[in-house]
Formats: structure tokens, sequence, C-alpha cells
């Protein structure tokens, strides 16, 4: 016998009496070999919802302890601007609501100057607002690469496009290896 047979037969047995169906009652119509081998399947199926409800409440778990943390990339640019300038698609649309109990937003960038002798500037700004954003700015003096952290930063209410600015004090090139907002949640 089939098994697709036999489940379409407990189903018929099942609808008609309204109650689970009875061992016993298969049994006149399979023989030992096919008890057997529902038994086998009754038991693997018993087991796997075991095993999923088990995986489900461990994910639930892990989901919700500790912090989360969370990096808005912008990207690499270059700068040689003696002002203010945005850096050539260095921007990214933040919406401060899809990030609930934010706990601090820091703003991290990695930068040189080739030349090693200048001061360079980097912040981020608010290009929906039109300003900058506060305690942002972050610089570097010399040329080694070095990743700065801004103290903790507010970002505005709403779906705000943020834009990477870069300035130096002497006008040669300077390389920004990366930009990111750093969102931590609690």
């Amino acid at each position: 016998m089939k098994i697709g047979y036999l489940q379409e037969l407990l189903k018929e047995k099942t609808a008609s009496t309204n109650t689970p169906v009875q061992y016993n009652t298969v049994a006149n119509q399979c023989p030992t070999n096919c008890l057997s081998k529902i038994e086998e399947i009754k038991k693997t199926i018993d087991t796997l919802s075991v095993q999923s409800t088990k995986t489900q409440n461990t994910t639930q778990v892990i989901q919700s302890n500790g912090p989360k943390e969370y990096f808005v990339a912008f990207g690499s640019g270059t700068s040689s601007s003696g002002d203010w300038q945005d850096v050539s698609g260095l921007q990214a649309y933040v919406n401060k609501q899809n990030y609930t109990n934010i706990k601090t937003v820091t703003f991290e960038a990695t930068m040189y100057t080739p030349t090693g002798n200048q001061t360079i500037y980097v912040r981020l700004y608010n290009a929906t607002d039109k300003h900058p954003v506060w305690n942002s700015e972050l610089s570097l003096d010399g040329g080694t690469a070095k990743l700065l952290t801004s103290p903790s930063i507010t970002l505005d209410s709403g779906n705000k496009l943020y834009q990477v600015q870069m300035k130096t004090s002497l006008r040669y090139q300077a390389v920004l290896n990366q930009a990111r907002l750093h969102i931590l949640t609690k």
C-alpha cells in the first residue's frame, strides 16, 4: 500500500467521525509492515515538532538579548577644497524612527592626507534641513590613516538625507577611506 492512500484513508475516517483515527481501525485494512511504517512516521513528526519548538524558542531569546549595532556606510572619496564641500556620492537617507530605543549614534571616518602636512576635516551634513549635524566634525593632522569617532550625535526626526562634507587646511588632496554612522540601540 502506498503512503498517500493511507493518508487519504486517515483523512476520510477522521472527517466522517470527527474523532482521531484509532490505529486498530486501520489495522484491519493494513498489513503489519504498513502499520510499523505509520508508527515510524508518527515518531518522526513528533520529534521534528519538538525540535522546531526548541529552535524557535532559542531564536526568540537570542533576538531579544542585549544591544544591537547598525552601521550606515557612506563610502569613500577625496577632496582638496579649502572650504566645506560635499564629497560626491557620499550620502544616504536615514530615518531615525527605523531604530527603536537608540542609545548612541556616532559618526566615524577613516582618512589621511598623502602629503602628510595639512589638517583635514570631515563632517556630516543634513542636506534635507540644510545644516551640519552637531558634534559630527572630525579632524586629522598628518599623513597616517586613522579611524576617528565623533562624540554622540543626534539624528533629526524623519527621513533625512545625510551628506558627507570635507575641507583641507592647505588645499592638497585628502583621502577619505570610509565614513559611516554607528547606531547602538538598547
